[in-house]
């Protein structure tokens, strides 16, 4: 009788510790769930205001570009009188844009700028700190 009562006071103090480390372990769980959904979102707000200010550069850059254009050609126009002068002229200023295009195309899409970018550098130099 009295290895029952023992038996039975450990099974119940046992039930209690599992169960309050399961409640402990979901509460973990969630707090780790809830830090990971406000990266996501603080990720996702990053995103969103990079690409606004993405369409918003593209838009300005080609208004200038137009106006830029329509300027030098007016101008070039009237300073030579010859559309062949004119046609050459935007054609070397046509080429500096695509050599300036490639050579920011290929800076803001390196990996080094992408592994800045979302602060992948400092996680990966986080885990090599630890270990």
């Amino acid at each position: 009788m009295f290895n029952q009562l023992i038996k039975g006071l450990v099974t119940a103090a046992a039930f209690w510790f599992i169960n309050r480390y399961r409640r402990l372990s979901v509460e973990l769980v969630k707090i780790e769930a809830a830090t990971y959904y406000i990266k996501a979102i603080q990720s996702g707000r990053q995103g969103v205001l990079a690409a606004m200010l993405a369409w918003l550069g593209i838009f300005f850059f080609a208004l200038g570009v137009v106006l830029l254009h329509a300027g030098l050609f007016a101008g070039l126009y009237l300073w030579f009188q010859s559309l062949a002068a004119v046609a050459i002229g935007l054609f070397v200023l046509g080429g500096l844009y695509v050599i300036a295009l490639a050579l920011i195309a290929r800076r803001i899409l390196s990996e080094e700028a992408w592994m800045k970018f979302f602060k992948a550098d400092r996680i990966v130099a986080d885990l090599m700190r630890k270990e």
